[in-house]
């Protein structure tokens, strides 16, 4: 059975870059995806524990967080987002994340009056380095009100393995470490990230298995489960299905292609 849906990063001309300087302790990163010329008919966004505020061509929307692959209409044409790190979206949206998982928001629900403003700059705009650049011109306005980003939250990123593997500390031992109590810390994971702190992990060591499999040297399928942290191939073959709607082998082939 083949995929079905394109992963998003692979289903145009894709580019990301490093956000302006100011940003990047809240901001990931930039990105614009080109899918004028894809042949694909659909799309599919897999979980990476972010949220990301997207224009789609015709609208702007808050996306995500996901612990679901979505399945969704390719958009024609070109589709510009700027992605923040996990945990970070909750001051820049200032409602609990859990609200909004596996959901796609207009941005007029966070922004209010704000999101008109910038749907206007971006209409008249047609490239899409363009875009991008507006998108993060209006964090960057935004920025002095926001404030510093949350040192715990970004701890809790770090702790469950983001761009790592994490040590594998306990959450009684994770949330005596913060000075909390671990029905604290679930709130506070629920409130950041959209799910608990476990949830967060799995996301996180998929998004591992992601980028090793999406890399142009090729490894085994249990080489992937090892240096991605899974117990097993057998483990990793059961949440990449979960997280993705597809075998690790349909995953791979399609990254890999």
């Amino acid at each position: 059975m083949n995929m079905v849906g394109a992963v998003s990063q692979f289903a145009g001309i894709y580019r990301e870059r490093a956000p302006d300087a100011a940003l990047r302790e809240h901001v990931r990163c930039v990105w614009v995806n080109d899918l004028t010329g894809s042949q694909n008919d659909w799309i599919r966004v897999v979980p990476d524990g972010c949220v990301d505020i997207v224009w789609t061509g015709t609208s702007l929307i808050v996306a995500g967080p996901d612990t679901r692959s979505i399945l969704d209409r390719l958009p024609r044409g070109t589709v510009v987002g700027v992605r923040f790190h996990p945990g970070a979206a909750l001051s820049w949206l200032g409602v609990p994340l859990s609200e909004i998982v596996n959901s796609r928001v207009p941005l007029t629900e966070f922004w209010r009056n704000d999101t008109e403003r910038l749907f206007d700059k971006i209409s008249g705009i047609c490239g899409g380095a363009e875009i991008a650049m507006t998108l993060e011109s209006s964090l960057l306005s935004r920025l002095a009100g926001v404030g510093l980003a949350d040192r715990k939250v970004a701890f809790l990123r770090r702790a469950a393995g983001d761009d790592c593997i994490p040590a594998g500390v306990s959450l009684d031992r994770l949330a005596a470490r913060m000075g909390m109590s671990e029905r604290t810390l679930r709130r506070r994971c629920l409130d950041a990230f959209g799910y608990g702190f476990k949830t967060l992990d799995r996301v996180l060591r998929f998004q591992r298995f992601f980028r090793l499999a999406a890399h142009p040297s090729k490894g085994s399928l249990a080489e992937f489960a090892a240096s991605a942290g899974y117990a097993d191939q057998a483990h990793m073959t059961r949440e990449v299905q979960r997280m993705s709607g597809a075998t690790a082998a349909e995953f791979v082939a399609q990254v890999q292609a």
